[in-house]
């Protein structure tokens, strides 16, 4: 399943509702996603502080 799909599954499920004005917004293109933990280098060894998680945290 994709990001896309994923999310749009979350949001219909626990009927939540994304508010741009609030800006609230979800990052659900696979591509950027994969290039965003390529490009960010890291290893087993880094610490990694995630804010504002979303709906998933599977990668």
């Amino acid at each position: 399943m994709n990001a896309y799909t994923e999310t749009k599954n979350i949001l219909k499920k626990y009927n939540i509702v994304a508010n741009k004005r609030l800006g609230q917004n979800f990052l659900i293109d696979d591509e950027v996603i994969e290039n965003i933990i390529t490009s960010s280098d890291v290893n087993k060894n880094d610490l990694i502080i995630e804010i504002g998680p979303g709906l998933r945290n599977t990668y």
